[in-house]
């Protein structure tokens, strides 16, 4: 019976790994979707200043462009902050072994104390 918990509990993660995997291209192409719509629709020419020059752009490309950079940023960002909070666990995952060992070394010694 152990063996079917253990077999069943590791084909519910791989169904959850996949679920996941399947939904994330679901986003995936629905975004390219309403990219490719969003950019077969918006044919004008702009004039985009920016601080040193000026250029002009399609507007779905300018849009893509920016979308583009934004999630560069966004995915930097949450880099950093995952990093970090990777090597707070990692921090924290020391002293629980410092704190633990140590309380077994005042265990033994008070187990080994005479009374």
């Amino acid at each position: 019976m152990l063996i079917f918990g253990i077999m069943s509990n590791n084909f519910i993660l791989r169904r959850n790994q996949m679920i996941k995997y399947i939904l994330g291209l679901i986003i995936i192409l629905a975004i390219i979707l309403v990219a490719v719509t969003v950019g077969a629709n918006n044919d004008q020419v702009i004039t985009f200043n920016y601080i040193f020059a000026q250029s002009q752009f399609q507007l779905s490309t300018l849009v893509a462009i920016l979308f583009g950079l934004g999630l560069i940023l966004g995915w930097f960002i949450t880099g950093v902050f995952y990093l970090k909070l990777k090597l707070k666990n990692i921090a924290l995952n020391r002293q629980i072994k410092r704190q633990t060992q140590q309380i077994n070394e005042l265990t033994t010694s008070r187990d080994k104390a005479p009374q």
